[in-house]
């Protein structure tokens, strides 16, 4: 897997996988974050040997034989799939501040890895529209809408699970 190390304007680091798999990971990253450097690891491992390599941190350890395992491309990459239909469909579909026609594209992105999880833990369509209903109505402080968060829960699941058998 290749894998990318991004740099903030502070001068702090932080590793992502490249491509589609790292896009969750990067909205984390300051805005004006650049790559310094990339490379292809094998497992979790691999990747933070070569990540304290070149930081010169030192040596890389680890108490986890499962930090070793090799990476599994493939569901890495569903993973990526089922976030971005998840992300299409909060922007397209959920919108509770109703302005996914004024606003920038990325209003919602930062719910993503709430969703996702909640998604890839097998949690239950009520489940997921708790969070929901939960982030309009606390997070954003809008009434929020249990039926309409339920519905969503409802697509979010029905796409997750075909992204995610694909």
């Amino acid at each position: 897997m290749k894998l990318d190390i991004w740099q903030d304007p502070e001068g702090m680091t932080m590793l992502c996988f490249s491509g589609e798999v790292g896009e969750e990971s990067r909205t984390l990253l300051e805005p004006n974050s650049k790559i310094i450097y990339s490379f292809n690891a094998d497992s979790h491992f691999d990747a933070m040997t070569k990540y304290y390599e070149f930081m010169d941190w030192g040596v890389y350890e680890t108490d986890f034989e499962s930090d070793k395992e090799p990476y599994i491309p493939k569901e890495m990459e569903k993973r990526a799939k089922v976030r971005t239909e998840i992300d299409k469909i909060l922007w397209d579909d959920w919108d509770p501040l109703g302005v996914n026609d004024i606003a920038p594209r990325d209003e919602y992105k930062s719910y993503v890895p709430q969703i996702l999880s909640l998604v890839m833990n097998g949690s239950s369509i009520d489940e997921i529209a708790a969070r929901l209903h939960h982030i309009e109505s606390q997070t954003m402080g809008v009434g929020g809408d249990k039926e309409r968060c339920r519905k969503i829960a409802e697509k979010i699941k029905q796409r997750s699970e075909h992204s995610h058998a694909r």
